[in-house]
C-alpha cells in the first residue's frame, strides 16, 4: 500500500517490511490507522442499510499488523442511534475503537 500525499502519512513501516521488521522492529507492516477506519465504517454501513453515517469518531489503541488476522466487531448504541464498533488482535486486545452516529 503506497500512501496517498492527502494523507502525509507516508511513514516506512507501512510499506517497506525490511524497514518494519529490522529497524522498526515490529513483527510486519503495520496496518494504516486510517484504513482501519475506512473498514469499521463500512461494517457500520453494511450492517445498517437505509442508513447513512452521520458522525464518527475514532481512536487508535494498538497496533495492527499485516501478518495477523484481526476482527471487526460492533454493537448498536444503548439509544439506538448509532454503533460501537473496534478492531481486535487475535489476543483480544482493541487495536481501534469508534463511535459512529448514523441518520
Amino acid at each position: 500500500m503506497w500512501p496517498q500525499p492527502t494523507e502525509q502519512n507516508s511513514h516506512r513501516i507501512h510499506y517497506d517490511r525490511a524497514w518494519a521488521m529490522d529497524v522498526e522492529g515490529y513483527p510486519g507492516l503495520v496496518v494504516h490507522g486510517p484504513l482501519t477506519t475506512t473498514l469499521l465504517i463500512d461494517f457500520a454501513r453494511d450492517r445498517n442499510p437505509g442508513r447513512r453515517i452521520a458522525a464518527y469518531t475514532t481512536q487508535a489503541r494498538a497496533p495492527l499488523f499485516d501478518t495477523a488476522p484481526f476482527e471487526l466487531r460492533g454493537r448498536p448504541t444503548a439509544a439506538g442511534g448509532g454503533c460501537e464498533l473496534w478492531a481486535v488482535t487475535p489476543e483480544g486486545t482493541i487495536a481501534m475503537s469508534a463511535e459512529v452516529e448514523l441518520a
